[in-house]
């Protein structure tokens, strides 16, 4: 299935909330959220085009469109359902999980290049998806490819965000992912299309692989109460 890049509707990834929300829930304001876009194009390497590391739904639903996409690795960091996720696709009743990047190990996916000609569009499209809160920080990152190193922009786990889920075990995040579902719709379904596109791209990540069998079975299990 090829990558959607049709910029989502307005309401999927900025809904209306009450100052109340947005202060409990630790959302960024418009201005909050162009100084952390200006803090990081402040760092962008000399001369370079703009590179997005995709290793979540930006894989399968980017809603930019890119001119160059690599296969490559990131070293120091590995997916891992650890974004607690109160909107979108889960509620304060029962809330999901999502991907982000947390310390440790390596992550395989896939770089996609901006459009130079629509960057900066799709820069402030990107951060206002992506940072909603700043549970996510954007940070240049060297990737490895088969045709040489690049640098991308990676959204890496914010240890301190209260959004951030320490490591515990797998049972507490498949019960999460689960049972969480919203107006974007289910973090089951998140979690099956990234594993899915993954596979497509010949990328095994066995701790992906290993939730989407455990959501799976908890699912199967569900149905038969």
């Amino acid at each position: 299935m090829a990558p959607d890049s049709t910029p989502p509707a307005a309401t999927d990834y900025w809904p209306e909330i009450t100052e109340a929300d947005r202060l409990s829930l630790g959302w960024l304001t418009d201005a909050e959220r162009q100084v952390s876009l200006d803090a990081t194009l402040a760092q962008r390497p000399t001369g370079q085009p703009i590179w997005i590391l995709a290793y979540g739904s930006l894989l399968w639903k980017p809603a930019f469109i890119h001119v160059a996409a690599r296969m490559g690795v990131l070293r120091g960091y590995h997916r891992r359902f650890c974004l607690i996720v109160r909107r979108f696709r889960g509620t304060d009743e029962a809330p999901g999980l999502m991907l982000s990047l947390d310390r440790g190990g390596l992550c395989r996916s896939m770089a996609l290049q901006l459009e130079p000609a629509t960057e900066m569009d799709d820069l402030h499209a990107l951060w206002r998806r992506e940072m909603i809160s700043a549970a996510y920080t954007p940070r240049w990152s060297r990737i490895k490819t088969e045709t040489g190193e690049i640098n991308a922009i990676a959204f890496v786990s914010n240890r301190k965000h209260m959004r951030y889920l320490r490591p515990g075990t797998d049972e507490e995040s498949v019960t999460m992912i689960a049972r969480a579902c919203g107006p974007v719709g289910s973090c089951a379904e998140y979690l099956h299309e990234t594993h899915a596109h993954l596979l497509q791209l010949g990328i095994n990540d066995r701790g992906l692989a290993r939730m989407d069998r455990l959501v799976r079975e908890k699912a199967a299990a569900t149905e038969r109460q």
